[in-house]
């Protein structure tokens, strides 16, 4: 099974509620791959069974690999991972990054509004 094949199947595997088994196939394509879509994905996947401090590492990774792939997503995913680590000031820059992007899209503004929100809760 090739390294798109793996992902696929990791990402159906935690769609259905089966996160063990992606965190496994997670892990695998990481060693093999540098693309960001893994790191990020493997992030996500970490919070659903609280593992934070893995999760935070795992997407710090993958926004650095290639900032442009879903970095705002992804900063609020991170931002997640901070809080429940209790580094709210960690948090809080991530909110603050997002907060300050241009939407990705003319009328995709619903990521900055997210920062923005958790902004106003938490500084």
């Amino acid at each position: 099974m090739d390294t798109e094949q793996q992902y696929i199947k990791a990402s159906r595997l935690e769609e259905r509620g089966d996160s063990s088994e992606a965190i496994k196939l997670y892990s695998n394509l990481i060693k093999t791959s540098k693309d960001p879509r893994y790191f990020i994905a493997f992030g996500i996947c970490l919070q659903k069974l609280g593992h934070w401090k893995e999760s935070a590492s795992k997407l710090e990774k993958g926004i650095a690999l290639k900032p442009s792939y879903c970095e705002p997503d992804a900063r609020l995913f991170l931002a997640k991972s901070y809080l429940k680590l209790n580094e709210k000031k960690k948090a809080i820059k991530q909110w603050e990054i997002v907060n300050s992007m241009e939407p990705e899209y003319p009328s995709y503004d619903l990521v900055q509004k997210e920062a923005s929100k958790m902004l106003s809760q938490y500084k």
